[in-house]
């Protein structure tokens, strides 16, 4: 099986909330995630990140935090995703330009996503650890 690398960006706004992308790809609901991209051969994670963002999103990266690694099978792939914390840079605001839809939610509409699987997994995540990363001295 082979296994495709990514980063995604847990991206906070300053209303203390994320941004979620759903892809233009998916036909059926499950198609919300966390937005990134593939990791190209001799790129660091966080140089992908910030090459995906703003190739997808239109707008620069600030600050980046690790916050997970995801392990994921899919039917027909293995799926490694680096998952970091981000801000945008100030005056930044992102653009659906390969995305259906973007939507930014809080702590409490984790969950109303319908999230594809592996980033469903980080949504959870993210829900326990969400006032440790979201503290005003933390970012």
């Amino acid at each position: 099986m082979d296994t495709i690398h990514v980063a995604a960006a847990i991206i906070e706004n300053d209303s203390k909330e994320i941004l979620c992308a759903k892809r233009a790809d998916i036909a059926e609901d499950a198609a919300w995630e966390f937005p990134g991209g593939k990791v190209e051969e001799g790129e660091s994670p966080e140089d992908a990140l910030r090459r995906e963002i703003d190739e997808e999103l239109g707008c620069k990266l600030q600050m980046i935090l690790p916050f997970d690694t995801v392990e994921h099978d899919y039917p027909d792939f293995h799926l490694s995703m680096d998952v970091f914390v981000c801000t945008m840079a100030p005056g930044a605001e992102p653009r659906a330009r390969e995305h259906a839809e973007l939507r930014w939610i809080n702590k409490d509409q984790l969950t109303d996503v319908d999230w594809l699987s592996a980033d469903h997994e980080v949504a959870l995540k993210l829900g326990m650890f969400w006032d440790m990363y979201f503290e005003e001295e933390h970012l």
